[in-house]
C-alpha cells in the first residue's frame, strides 16, 4: 500500500502543472519578462514542457527563450512532436546546437530528426560540429539508421573494457568514463570493436584486484542487430529484465547500447499507437505524443472519419439484413426484442478476442504457425462462454413469459454467436499478421460491425428452423 507521504507528494506533483499554467497565463499578458522568469524558477522541465504544449506558438517560444540552457535542453527533449517542431523551425540554429550538445546524442538525433527542412537540419549539425565534432559525427551516424530501429535509439556512451586487463585496471577505466556513460550497471568487454563478453559492476566489485576480466566476464551475450524494430527491442527488454542491450552492426562491430529509459518511451508510444488503431483512429505521425488538449480538433476529426465511414458502410449491411427479414419479424414480433441483446453479446465477445490475440501477437506468444491451435482454443472458449451465457439467456427469456421455442432460439443463438465471434476475433488478426499487416489495424469496431451483420443472419436462420410459426 502506498504511504500517505507518497500520496501527498504525488498530489503535489499533479498540481504543479495546474499552478504553472495558471501563473503563466497571467504573466504572459505583460511585456515584462521579469515575473515570467521568476515564475519558471524551480519548476521541473517536464512540468514546463507539459504546460508549453497547451500554450499558443508565440507564448511557447517566448517561454522557451527565457529558460537557461540546461533546462531548455531538457524541456526540448520532453516536448511533444508538434511543439518541438515549431521551436526547432523558429529558433536560431546556434542555440539549438548549443542545447543539443548538453543532451545524450541519441536524444539529440531524435530531436534533429524532427526538424522539417533539410537546410535547417544541416545548419544545426554544422554548428554542433564546430562545438563538438565527435558529438556531431555520432548524431550523423544515428540519423543514418532507419527511424524506429535499435540503431536510431542507441548511444555509444558505455564503459568498454579489455579482456586482458586486470580488475584493478578496470576500476580505473570505470572511474574515468563514469561521468559520460549512460549506464554503469553493465560493462562491455571488447577486443578491438568486437563484443566478446559482458559483466555487471557487482561482479567487478566482488572480484579480486589481480583477476583478469576474461576470467570473470560472461561470454553468453544477448545482443540485437541495429536494424531491429524498436517494438521488438522493447519486448526483449521487458521479457528478460535487461537494463541495456548491446547493438551490433552486420559485421559484428558493437555500435552502441539501448538503455531501459529509451524502452519506456517506446512502450508508451507503441501502446498509444495500438490503442488508437484498435479504437478505429488513424495514428497520424506526431499525434501519438500529443496530450488531449494539444491535438487540434480538425486533426481529431481527420484521424477518425476514415474508419467511421468504413464502419458506416458496414453498418448498412445490418440494415439490409433487417429489411429482408421484415416478414419474419412481423410474424413473430418478439424476435425483434432480442436483437440488441444478441448483437451486443456478439460484438463484445469479438472485441475481447481481438484484444487478447493482438496482445499475444505483440508479445510474441503466438505466431503464424500457431493458427490452428489458436482457432481450436478460441472455438472451445467461445462454446463455453456461449453455453454459460445461453443458459442465462434461456432462463431470462422464459422468466419474461416467452414461449419455450423462442427461448430456445435466443439461447442457441447466443451459443452460436459467441463461438462465431470468438473465431472471427482470433482468425482476422492472425491472418493480418501472416500477411504482414499490423493486426492492430483490424480494430474492435470492425469486428463488431462484422459480427453484428453475421449474428443477425445466424439468429434469423435458427428462428426459421425452430419456430413453427415461421414454417
Amino acid at each position: 500500500m502506498m504511504s500517505n507521504t507518497h500520496m501527498i507528494r504525488m498530489e503535489t506533483l499533479e498540481k504543479n502543472t495546474e499552478r504553472l499554467e495558471e501563473g503563466l497565463r497571467d504573466v504572459l499578458n505583460s511585456p515584462d519578462n521579469t515575473p515570467l522568469v521568476a515564475l519558471l524558477e524551480g519548476y521541473h522541465p517536464a512540468d514546463i514542457a507539459e504546460v508549453m504544449e497547451r500554450l499558443d506558438d508565440d507564448d511557447s517560444i517566448r517561454v522557451f527563450r527565457l529558460l537557461d540552457s540546461v533546462r531548455a535542453a531538457e524541456v526540448l527533449d520532453e516536448l511533444d512532436t508538434d511543439t518541438a517542431r515549431y521551436l526547432l523551425d523558429n529558433e536560431v540554429p546556434e542555440r539549438i546546437a548549443a542545447l543539443l550538445d548538453l543532451l545524450p546524442m541519441d536524444d539529440a538525433a531524435e530531436i534533429i530528426a524532427e526538424v522539417t527542412t533539410r537546410e535547417k537540419q544541416k545548419a544545426i549539425l554544422q554548428d554542433l560540429f564546430t562545438r563538438s565534432p565527435e558529438d556531431a559525427e555520432e548524431v550523423r551516424e544515428l540519423l543514418s539508421f532507419k527511424p524506429g530501429t535499435a540503431g536510431r535509439l542507441m548511444t555509444d556512451r558505455f564503459i568498454s573494457l579489455r579482456p586482458d586487463e586486470s580488475v584493478e585496471s578496470a576500476f580505473a577505466t570505470v572511474r574515468q568514463g563514469s561521468e559520460e556513460a549512460e549506464t554503469l550497471n553493465v560493462l562491455y568487454v571488447r577486443e578491438g570493436e568486437r563484443l566478446v563478453g559482458v559483466l555487471s559492476l557487482r561482479d567487478l566489485l566482488r572480484a579480486r584486484a589481480d583477476q583478469l576480466i576474461t576470467d570473470i566476464m560472461v561470454r553468453d551475450i544477448v545482443s540485437i542487430p541495429a536494424d531491429m524494430d524498436q517494438e521488438e527491442v522493447a519486448r526483449l527488454v521487458g521479457k528478460y529484465d535487461f537494463t541495456a542491450l548491446p547493438v551490433l552492426l552486420p559485421d559484428g562491430t558493437m555500435a552502441g547500447i539501448v538503455t531501459v529509459d529509451d524502452v519506456v518511451d517506446i512502450l508508451n508510444e507503441e501502446q498509444t499507437e495500438d490503442f488508437l488503431k484498435q479504437s478505429g483512429i488513424s495514428a497520424e505521425a506526431g499525434m501519438k505524443n500529443l496530450s488531449y488538449f494539444s491535438v487540434p480538433i480538425w486533426r481529431v476529426v481527420r484521424s477518425r472519419i476514415g474508419w467511421l465511414l468504413l464502419l458506416f458502410v458496414g453498418g448498412t449491411l445490418t440494415g439490409e439484413i433487417l429489411k429482408s427479414a421484415q416478414s419474419s419479424l412481423h410474424q413473430v414480433t418478439a424476435l425483434a426484442t432480442f436483437i440488441p441483446l444478441l448483437i451486443g453479446t456478439g460484438g463484445n465477445t469479438g472485441a475481447q478476442s481481438v484484444s487478447t490475440i493482438i496482445r499475444a501477437i505483440a508479445l510474441g506468444e503466438v505466431r503464424g504457425r500457431d493458427l490452428l491451435l489458436v482457432l481450436l482454443r478460441e472455438l472451445f472458449g467461445g462454446l463455453l462462454l456461449g453455453m454459460l451465457l445461453g443458459g442465462v439467456a434461456f432462463g431470462w427469456t422464459r422468466a419474461r413469459g416467452n414461449s419455450l421455442e423462442l427461448s430456445l432460439v435466443v439461447a442457441l443463438t447466443v451459443v452460436a454467436v459467441c463461438t462465431w465471434a470468438n473465431l472471427m476475433g482470433s482468425l482476422i488478426p492472425m491472418l493480418a499478421h501472416k500477411l504482414k499487416i499490423d493486426p492492430a489495424l483490424v480494430s474492435a469496431p470492425l469486428i463488431t460491425t462484422l459480427v453484428d451483420a453475421t449474428g443477425l443472419v445466424i439468429y434469423l436462420a435458427i428462428a426459421r428452423l425452430l419456430l413453427t410459426s415461421l414454417h
